[in-house]
C-alpha cells in the first residue's frame, strides 16, 4: 500500500527545522505571488524571497557540525562537474552577470541543503510528504486569488501556473496518510488542473500516473490495475463528455483570443514554432546563451514569445550542447542511484518518480527546468534528491560505546570474523 503510516523515526533537531523550513518557504512564496498584484515590484519581491531561503539555509547550514558522508565522493563528482559546466555556461553567456548570480545561487542552495539533511536521522522524508499536499494547496489557494484581481494577462498566467500546483496535489495526494485523505486530494487536484484551463496540465495526468502504477503493481497488482482501469475509463468519460468542451473554453474568460478547439490547435502550432526556433538557436549558439533569462528578448523578437515553452528546449538554449548533454547525464546517474538504493523505501521511491514525472510533464510544455529556483517545487525536488542520491541509507542514531552488548566484537563491514582459538591441550 503505497500510503505513508507514522515515522518509524523520532524527529530530531535538524529533521524538525527541514519540515519547518519547507513549510516556511511555502509561505514566503505565496507572499511573493500575493506581492505581484498588490505590488508593482513583485517579481523583485518573488527574487527577494528566493536571497531570503537562501540566507536562511545558509545560516542554519553553518550553525550544524560538518559530517563526513559515504558517499562523499560521488557529492563531489556531482558538484565538480556541475562547476565546470557553470564557469563554461557564465563565460559564453549573453549576460555574465545575470548567469553568475543565479548559478551562485544554485549552489549555495544545493550545498547548504545537503549539509543540512546530512546531518538528520531521515525522518523528516515521511513527514514532509504527508504536509506537501497542505502546503501546495495553500499556494494554488494564492495564485487563484491573485487571478481574481489582476489583469487579462497576468490571470492567463496564474491559470497556467494553477494547473501545475493542481497537478502537484494530486501527486503528492496520492501519498496520503488515510484512503480518505488520498480521495479528498485527488479530487481537490483533479479540480484544480480542471478549473486551470491549461492544456498541459490536463495532459500530464497520465504522464505522472506511471511511476505510481508501476509501484503500485510491483507491491500490489490489483491495485495497479485498478488504477489502470479508472484512468482510462475516467479519462473516455471526459473526453467523450461536455466536461471537456467546457475545459478548453476556460481560458477564453481570462483573455484569450481563442477558445474551444481553436485554441488547443493555435496553442500546439505555437509550441512547435517556438521548440524549431528555440532549436535554431541552439545551432547558432551551440555553446548556450547562458542561464536565466539571456534568450528571452531574443526570442520576444524574433518568435513573439518569450520563452520556449518547454523546459527541455530552455535548458538546451541555456546550457549548449556540451552543458546539456553533461547535465542530462548527471541527472540520469543521480536517478539510477536512487532507483537501486535498496535502503530507501518503495513508498519513498514511488513518491520521488512520481513527483519527478509530474515536474518533467508539465515542462513538456512549460518552461520549468530543474535549475531554476523561481519556484517552489524546485525546493523540494533539490532536498529529496540530494538526500536520497548522497545517502546511502537513512542514518540512525549512534549508539554509545558503553551501551552495546557485551561479549560481542563489532566488525567492519565486509571484514571476517577472528579465527577460533586453539584448544588447550589436554583439554577435550
Amino acid at each position: 500500500m503505497l500510503a505513508f503510516p507514522q515515522p518509524r523515526q523520532q524527529l530530531g533537531q535538524t529533521d524538525r527545522w527541514v519540515v519547518n523550513y519547507l513549510t516556511l518557504a511555502a509561505c514566503l512564496f505565496v507572499s511573493g505571488y500575493l506581492a505581484t498584484h498588490f505590488s508593482n515590484y513583485g517579481d523583485y519581491f518573488t527574487q527577494a524571497t528566493v536571497a531570503i531561503l537562501a540566507f536562511i539555509v545558509m545560516v542554519k547550514a553553518l550553525a550544524v557540525p560538518s559530517v563526513r558522508s559515504a558517499h562523499a565522493e560521488r557529492g563531489m563528482i556531482f558538484l565538480g562537474l556541475m562547476l565546470v559546466v557553470a564557469l563554461v555556461n557564465i563565460l559564453a553567456s549573453w549576460s555574465k552577470l545575470e548567469s553568475a548570480l543565479r548559478w551562485v545561487l544554485w549552489f549555495g542552495m544545493v550545498l547548504c541543503l545537503c549539509r543540512v539533511t546530512a546531518n538528520t536521522t531521515g525522518a523528516w522524508v515521511e513527514v514532509v510528504i504527508r504536509r506537501l499536499p497542505f502546503l501546495f494547496f495553500i499556494i494554488y489557494i494564492s495564485i487563484i486569488t491573485m487571478a481574481r484581481f489582476t489583469d487579462a494577462e497576468g490571470a492567463y498566467t496564474a491559470f497556467h501556473l494553477s494547473g501545475l500546483y493542481g497537478n502537484l496535489i494530486l501527486a503528492t495526494g496520492l501519498f496520503a496518510n488515510k484512503t480518505w485523505q488520498r480521495i479528498m486530494w485527488s479530487v481537490v487536484g483533479l479540480l484544480g488542473v480542471y478549473y486551470s484551463g491549461a492544456g498541459g496540465a490536463l495532459f500530464s495526468v497520465p504522464i505522472m500516473f506511471v511511476p505510481y502504477i508501476l509501484y503500485s503493481a510491483s507491491s500490489m497488482p490489483v491495485k495497479g490495475f485498478m488504477v489502470v482501469g479508472i484512468l482510462a475509463v475516467g479519462g473516455l468519460f471526459f473526453f467523450e463528455s461536455q466536461l471537456f468542451s467546457s475545459f478548453l473554453d476556460i481560458k477564453a474568460n481570462t483573455g484569450s483570443t481563442y477558445g474551444g478547439i481553436a485554441r488547443l490547435e493555435k496553442s500546439k502550432e505555437m509550441r512547435l514554432e517556438l521548440v524549431q526556433y528555440g532549436l535554431l538557436l541552439v545551432r547558432q549558439y551551440p555553446m548556450g546563451t547562458g542561464l536565466g533569462h539571456t534568450y528571452y528578448d531574443n526570442m520576444k523578437l524574433n518568435a513573439g514569445v518569450g520563452h520556449a515553452h518547454n523546459g527541455t528546449i530552455s535548458m538546451l538554449i541555456e546550457l549548449g550542447i556540451p552543458g546539456f548533454a553533461i547535465v542530462a547525464s548527471l541527472m540520469m546517474w543521480m536517478f539510477i542511484c536512487i532507483l537501486r538504493n535498496k535502503s530507501v523505501g518503495s513508498e519513498v521511491r514511488a513518491f520521488y518518480f512520481t513527483y519527478f514525472f509530474t515536474i518533467f510533464g508539465r515542462s513538456l510544455s512549460e518552461n520549468y527546468t530543474p535549475l531554476d529556483l523561481g519556484n517552489y517545487f524546485n525546493y523540494i525536488f533539490l532536498i529529496f534528491s540530494g538526500y536520497l542520491f548522497l545517502n546511502q541509507k537513512l542514518q540512525l542514531p549512534s549508539v554509545p560505546r558503553f551501551m552495546q552488548p557485551r561479549g560481542r566484537m563489532m566488525m567492519r563491514p565486509g571484514s571476517r570474523p577472528p579465527p577460533p582459538m586453539p584448544r588447550p591441550v589436554g583439554v577435550r
